[in-house]
């Protein structure tokens, strides 16, 4: 078994994409695509990256010898510590961020026009990424709130967790959602109004000062994503 037949053991196994592999690794998904044939071989630097998504060890994703999983770092192990000190209920393993994984912050434009093979593209050496929750896919993104419609309970420049793979019919009434107005490149954060039918759902501002309070009807958007947490840093 050679490298590249590794790699996609592991991408079946983790139910992953070549973009969550892009993603680790900061390359494109047609590097990947390289690598996953055999044409070409991950540089150390990647090989770390992508053994880091897996949980396995670099040695044996790179030679198939030695221990395959990879013991936690002692940042792992703090993080772990601290959720349990700061929680007074029982922890669950799955709680735990992943570090392994991290989520990208993207900008409204790019979640206008998200799709999950080319989200990657959208990124770059400036991208901010956070540990990935454990109710977030690997497909799922982090945006930055702009303005103050979402106010009091999403403030400017906090960070909200979208997970994409969400149907438009399993919303309840008073989710937050991110959405793409008919006519408008960018994503925007609004909460969920459920009216007489399943078909009839409207998009609302939290904040009650806020200018405009028209309520937007489902012919005049598309879901982007469910709003599935935030980021939250003292």
């Amino acid at each position: 078994m050679m490298i590249h037949d590794r790699i996609q053991q592991k991408l079946d196994e983790k139910n992953l994409k070549q973009a969550d592999i892009a993603r680790a690794t900061g390359k494109s998904t047609a590097a990947v695509a390289k690598w996953l044939s055999g044409q070409n071989v991950p540089k150390t630097d990647s090989l770390v990256k992508i053994a880091q998504l897996f949980g396995v060890t670099p040695n044996w994703l790179a030679t198939g010898q030695g221990e395959m999983t990879a013991k936690p770092t002692i940042d792992e192990l703090r993080q772990r510590i601290k959720a349990i000190e700061n929680r007074q209920s029982e922890v669950e393993p799955s709680d735990f961020l992943s570090v392994n994984n991290p989520v990208p912050i993207i900008s409204w434009v790019a979640a206008g026009s998200w799709s999950a093979s080319d989200v990657v593209e959208w990124l770059d050496e400036d991208t901010e990424y956070l540990p990935r929750p454990a109710n977030l896919s690997a497909d799922g993104f982090c945006l930055r709130v702009r303005g103050v419609s979402m106010m009091p309970e999403f403030k400017p420049d906090e960070v909200i967790f979208v997970e994409p793979n969400f149907d438009v019919w399993d919303l309840k009434n008073g989710d937050l959602v991110v959405v793409r107005e008919n006519g408008n490149h960018e994503a925007t954060f609004k909460q969920l109004i459920m009216g007489e039918t399943s078909a009839d759902m409207y998009l609302k501002p939290l904040n009650p000062d806020w200018h405009e309070q028209r309520m937007t009807p489902k012919s005049e958007w598309e879901l982007v994503g469910k709003v599935v947490g935030k980021w939250v840093k003292y």
